[in-house]
């Protein structure tokens, strides 16, 4: 009985944590596209740079931090443990729909 009690505390455990993951990732790479055309068009179009790298960096640091982090802190979704176990092969953290601008 106990061992049962302990696999499903991992199980949802670990649900939880791949979740959080996936959400805190997907939230990055979608936040920074923004950040990254103007050094494609800097480097494509030779446009000068609106902000200097340092500036984009801290600015990066200071308003994509909170968010991040309070989505690897969100509480579990309702049916966390109803779902089917994922498929290694396809369900990853990072896969088609989660974006695929940044991986070209």
């Amino acid at each position: 009985m106990l061992v049962h009690l302990l696999l499903s505390v991992g199980l949802h455990a670990g649900r939880l944590i791949f979740d959080n993951l996936k959400k805190s990732i997907a939230y990055t790479l979608t936040s920074n596209i923004p950040e990254i055309s103007p050094f494609l068009v800097f480097i494509l179009a030779d446009v000068p740079l609106p902000l200097g790298t340092i500036t984009i960096l801290c600015i990066d640091l200071g308003t994509d931090m909170v968010p991040a982090i309070s989505l690897a802190y969100e509480s579990a979704e309702s049916d966390i443990m109803k779902r089917l176990p994922r498929d290694p092969l396809h369900d990853k953290l990072v896969n088609d729909r989660c974006p695929p601008a940044p991986r070209l």
